[in-house]
């Protein structure tokens, strides 16, 4: 029967970009994994409460975003900014195409590229639906 390894999802405060970008990857692996035993599913949720509420306080000190006052465009734009990202490597994500319609203003973001941008750069999906 697989066990849950706490040891391995240390929960520490997250000081810098490195433990957030390793925080995210081990709340996706997490995810992930499924375990029979009903205490070690809980054990698991409980971590992920933890990790995810850390995430959630680093964003919020560290990507805050006022949804009213900035468009797509410049949340991406903003976003790339912090993680010292450029509109190449961006396009590497969306496709070349896609990134210039987008910041253009030619295409709104689709529903696969909300997802993806979440996924990849950590951008709140709110922040992604244009209103």
């Amino acid at each position: 029967m697989k066990k849950f390894q706490s040891l391995k999802y240390q929960i520490t405060p997250i000081t810098d970009e490195a433990t957030y970008m390793h925080f995210c990857e081990l709340v996706e692996e997490l995810d992930d994994l499924t375990f029979e035993d009903e205490a070690e599913e809980e054990k698991k949720y409980a971590h992920l409460d933890a990790l995810t509420t850390l995430i959630e306080a680093y964003e919020a000190k560290h990507f805050q975003f006022n949804k009213m006052e900035l468009t797509v465009v410049q949340v991406i734009e903003q976003t790339l900014e912090q993680l010292n990202l450029t509109k190449k490597d961006l396009s590497k994500i969306l496709g070349s195409n896609r990134v210039s319609e987008i910041f253009s203003g030619k295409r709104d973001l689709s529903l696969a590229q909300i997802r993806t941008l979440h996924k990849e750069l950590r951008i709140p999906t709110d922040l992604l639906v244009g209103v």
